[in-house]
């Protein structure tokens, strides 16, 4: 489950329905910073996975545990082989449904100490399995059925585990971030060229320390590491949609010291770039 935007996931719904939901089989993956104008729900069936956030905060999920991203938060994942249900719900229907979504937080406590608690998570997560069922079977007017499930969980989500925020910190959120939004689209843009911090934080118009600190607090790693975590996923998809030697791919990307670049790959990808091709292009030569 590679992702190849790194700045802003496109998230496409179903064909049939208002979101994405999908059955998710990984074999053990990073998905590097992203972020999405969508809900995010994880109901891990199988295995576990680890989601960071920003001042290196983190989250990891076992198996019949659920994970939460709201809407426009920066995260990485890390993930274990696992098997998990994720449904992604689009902030146009957020907002159709819920006015005021964007003064809402939710957060889905996994260990409530309370009977009242415990009883409305596993209500949650019987819906998310019953939403499952229904569309894998289809039965007739599954449509129903499964929106009927769909909006008895937003209605849960709001009721049961939202925060509102205020609007100093409606603020204070929105600030941050797009500095950071605009400093990894810069070096998504620019990540085939030679560039340096010194460089990027010129054309922000930032003290280079300053800029260290603050990307590293909202993503959890630094301007170069990111820099890189976008070249690989970049270099892997070229290898799986072209035959370009990997030298050249390597060079197209930015990625000069092939050596270093090599090393970065194989701890990423547990693999060769020849052998990726293989796994991606369906060739067992």
């Amino acid at each position: 489950m590679i992702n190849n935007e790194i700045r802003h996931e496109i998230v496409s719904s179903n064909p049939d329905i208002e979101v994405r939901f999908y059955l998710s089989e990984d074999e053990g993956s990073y998905v590097a910073p992203h972020w999405h104008n969508s809900l995010e729900l994880v109901y891990m069936l199988e295995g576990s996975m680890t989601t960071q956030f920003e001042n290196n905060v983190r989250q990891t999920i076992e198996a019949g545990e659920i994970s939460v991203v709201n809407p426009r938060v920066i995260h990485s994942v890390t993930a274990q082989k696992n098997k998990a249900l994720v449904l992604l719900i689009p902030s146009d229907l957020l907002e159709k449904y819920i006015p005021a979504h964007d003064f809402l937080e939710f957060h889905v406590d996994m260990h409530p100490d309370d009977q009242v608690n415990i009883t409305r998570l596993e209500r949650l997560k019987k819906i998310f399995t019953d939403m499952y069922i229904v569309y894998d079977i289809r039965p007739d007017a599954y449509l129903l059925k499964f929106n009927s499930l769909l909006y008895d969980l937003l209605y849960t989500l709001v009721h049961s585990y939202s925060v509102r925020l205020t609007d100093k910190d409606i603020i204070k959120r929105n600030r941050s971030i797009n500095k950071v939004k605009d400093i990894m689209r810069y070096i998504e843009n620019h990540h085939s060229e030679k560039i340096v911090m010194e460089d990027i934080a010129a054309h922000f118009v930032y003290n280079p320390d300053y800029l260290s600190r603050l990307f590293k607090k909202q993503l959890g790693i630094t301007v170069m590491q990111y820099l890189y975590e976008i070249r690989l996923n970049k270099i892997v998809r070229d290898l799986g949609e072209t035959d370009h030697s990997i030298g050249y791919i390597f060079d197209t990307h930015g990625c000069t010291n092939h050596k270093y670049t090599m090393q970065l790959f194989k701890e990423r990808f547990k693999c060769t770039p020849k052998e990726k091709r293989r796994e991606l292009q369906g060739n067992s030569e």
